[in-house]
């Protein structure tokens, strides 16, 4: 099942469909199904884009068996074909991975999404986020693994652009979004934004033999850099749930002015509140920083042969893509300070806060716990 490619998106696209069930199903404002249904017919060209290039590549390779496709890409690559027969594949390719990364929601272009979650719990909308998040990224590091060659350098281009363009919107519309469930997903679209420039990069050093002696797959490559990945994503639902804890039925929180002073009235859920928007905001040894700080070194590390020097430069491409990463985090460490300021030092809107659902809050200090567990022992092994 898992080498056949027409099987994987099949059930990527049921999974998918099965989450925004589920968000209808869970919404407590029925009145949102012609919402839901607008949003059903806005995936449907994407899925259409996902399966165009499924048709492309198996019809190029003969098979959708992912070895004949490696195995015919390879064998393709030694032979010297003409222009239109080498642009099939590639535009499969193109399409497959762009598709993948659209649909999972990486990039905004769905916004009646968000008239879809608004009504929702924090915790069941970033849930659904991640649900959608989790199963792209798997089912495209299962591809690009399973389809990789030497030679074919088209997936580690479209990685390197789509994480150009996920890192640049996400972090726009932080420094103009103003409610704090939009925030967080915005907040796990950075973080796929650079799952996504790592994931680029390991292509690189897989086709040049940057690993040496030592024979790693790009999946074994990923599988050390997911952690992180996940662990951030802890902090993310950890946040969700905390916010849920201080939310009722007459006073939902919504915005980020209605935590001010949250420490003032409730100490151990603002100090959770804290730490989680450290880990978020990149401190130094924590999981965002190390999956940051790791890809930022890998981009660097990425030379390209200079036309007029025998000396190999750093690629301008990567380069651009580094310093975006590193303006993007600034921008993610902006709000994460602004939310801690406010949470320590502002004057509170409300006095006697109390937790509204003291379920949610075990499951913020749960997420706080294991964050911290693995945080310190990531740092121990540094």
């Amino acid at each position: 099942m898992f080498n056949d490619l027409f099987l994987l998106i099949f059930c990527f696209e049921l999974t998918l469909y099965l989450i925004l069930w589920l968000t209808v199903y869970q919404n407590p404002v029925k009145t949102n199904l012609d919402t839901a249904f607008l949003l059903f017919k806005s995936s449907l060209p994407l899925t259409t884009v996902l399966f165009s290039g499924v048709a492309l590549l198996a019809a190029s390779a003969g098979s959708t068996h992912l070895d004949s496709i490696q195995h015919y890409l390879s064998k393709f690559n030694q032979e010297n074909s003409s222009l239109l027969s080498h642009s099939i594949p590639a535009l499969g390719i193109v399409l497959i991975v762009a598709g993948i990364a659209f649909r999972m929601g990486t990039i905004p272009v769905n916004f009646n999404y968000r008239v879809l979650v608004k009504p929702m719990p924090f915790w069941l909308s970033i849930l659904f986020t991640l649900l959608s998040v989790c199963a792209g990224s798997a089912l495209l590091v299962l591809f690009v693994n399973k389809i990789a060659v030497n030679e074919f350098a088209y997936i580690e281009q479209v990685l390197f652009f789509i994480a150009l363009v996920i890192l640049a919107t996400t972090a726009g519309l932080l420094l103009i979004e103003k409610e704090l469930k939009v925030i967080l997903i915005l907040f796990i679209m950075q973080i796929t934004g650079v799952f996504f420039a790592q994931l680029s990069v390991t292509c690189w050093k897989w086709r040049h033999d940057f690993f040496g002696e030592d024979s790693m797959s790009i999946l074994d490559m990923m599988n050390e850099f997911s952690p992180m990945c996940l662990f951030s994503f802890l902090a993310v639902m950890g946040i969700a749930c905390l916010l849920d804890s201080l939310s009722s039925h007459q006073s939902a929180i919504m915005y980020q002015e209605q935590l001010q002073g949250l420490i003032g009235d409730q100490r151990l859920l603002g100090t959770a509140a804290l730490v989680l928007l450290a880990i978020l905001m990149g401190f130094p040894g924590l999981s965002a920083f190390q999956l940051k700080w790791q890809t930022t070194l890998a981009l660097f590390e990425i030379h390209q042969e200079h036309a007029m020097t025998a000396i190999a430069t750093i690629h301008r491409g990567y380069l651009g893509l580094a310093i975006l990463m590193l303006v993007s985090s600034t921008i993610v460490a902006f709000v994460c300070a602004k939310l801690m300021i406010q949470i320590s030092f502002a004057k509170p809107l409300a006095r006697n806060r109390v937790i509204e659902q003291k379920k949610m809050a075990f499951f913020c200090y749960c997420c706080v716990i294991v964050s911290l567990i693995f945080n310190l022992r990531m740092m121990v092994k540094l």
